[in-house]
């Protein structure tokens, strides 16, 4: 049996690992990779330097593992939307739900999305030497995800294309703008999640409208 120093010793653990992924996710967020400092890793942990080499190793495992937690464990789901696609209703669900959850991935409403929307804003802007294993590894199945979905209708190489990556950059500027870019763009009055679901309604309408009379999905099959 474990003894009771034992179990401390592996909570205390967990503990000071999680604070540290925790302080490195808002310290990557803020400043980006190149910016970012150990030592400030440290310091919003509040643990020793030696402490984050044991736990991580170094800076670039640390900023890595930061990259996948934000960027996978948010974006994963949406690369398999085609999957649950059977008819032209649950067609239509699935490209809404991919539009929401990138708009509401990258117009911030809650910790997760803003770290997410701010790393990857760095990355786009600052390309890090992770940039092209992120894309490959986070941003292409996400965005095949959405071809994937747009190919049950659009049958033309070209026009999928450009659908692709128009849905793509409507989403994606979203992501680019700081918390006062967005506003400049609303209406007044209007909330940052009430003008995302009208942003989100206006793409998906636009998909629909233009394939509305093809018959390209798994029950025209």
């Amino acid at each position: 049996m474990q003894s009771k120093r034992a179990r401390k010793a592996r909570q205390d653990g967990v503990e000071t690992r999680d604070a540290i992924l925790a302080a490195a996710e808002q310290e990557f967020a803020d400043k980006g990779f190149e910016l970012a400092s150990a030592r400030e890793i440290c310091r919003r942990a509040k643990v020793n330097s030696a402490l984050l080499s044991r736990y991580f190793g170094s800076k670039e495992a640390l900023y890595r593992l930061v990259a996948k937690r934000l960027f996978g464990d948010l974006g994963a789901p949406l690369a398999k939307l085609a999957d649950g696609v059977t008819d032209e209703k649950s067609w239509r669900a699935a490209v809404r739900e991919w539009v929401d959850d990138m708009l509401f991935m990258t117009i911030p409403t809650e910790r997760a999305q803003k770290l997410c929307a701010a790393l990857f804003r760095h990355e786009v802007t600052r390309p890090t030497k992770f940039h092209a294993e992120f894309k490959e590894a986070f941003g292409r199945p996400v965005f095949d995800g959405l071809r994937k979905l747009l190919a049950m209708k659009v049958k033309d190489d070209e026009s999928l294309d450009l659908w692709t990556s128009s849905v793509w950059a409507q989403v994606s500027v979203y992501a680019l703008a700081d918390v006062k870019w967005h506003a400049s763009f609303r209406p007044s009055g209007a909330g940052n999640r009430a003008w995302a679901e009208k942003v989100a309604a206006h793409i998906c309408e636009g998909v629909f409208e233009a394939t509305k009379n093809t018959k390209g999905t798994k029950e025209a099959k």
